[in-house]
């Protein structure tokens, strides 16, 4: 049978208690990449009107990263930086974001986060809003 800690409140936790979590909490950690990569097969199937799902975007992106000669920290951000789009629709860079975090530098971290608003230099003079949107980085180290 597997330990657990047998506290009803958090300042009733022993040490024996706080080790257990410790312990299942670095095996938890441990699995993060495949359960990274079972969160990202949700992209399959769903096309949100494009001519290919969001997995195969995803797959192509990290392909062109590849070979490019891109690191492979960026590869890893191009593969992974539309994962968040199954949970959140208005803020998916920012999941991304959070999930590459402990992984990757923060000039990679700043080109998922910002890369809608660098896509949109193709479609958002479409929908009523400034193509040029991204010109509020110019300068930016990682622009």
């Amino acid at each position: 049978m597997e330990q657990s800690a047998t506290f009803g409140a958090m300042t009733e936790g022993t040490a024996l208690d706080w080790k257990i979590i410790a312990a299942h909490n670095q095996q938890l950690a441990s699995s993060v990449a495949s359960r990274v990569l079972d969160h990202l097969r949700l992209l399959e199937g769903d096309h949100g009107g494009f001519s290919v799902d969001r997995m195969e975007h995803s797959l192509q992106t990290a392909t062109r990263a590849y070979r490019a000669n891109k690191s492979d920290e960026y590869v890893v951000c191009a593969l992974l930086h539309d994962i968040g789009d199954t949970l959140g629709s208005y803020n998916h860079p920012d999941i991304a974001v959070a999930i590459l975090k402990p992984f990757v530098s923060e000039e990679h971290l700043w080109m998922v986060e910002q890369h809608g608003i660098f896509q949109g230099y193709n479609f958002f003079h479409y929908l009523g809003l400034d193509r040029n949107m991204r010109d509020q980085f110019q300068g930016h180290p990682a622009y």
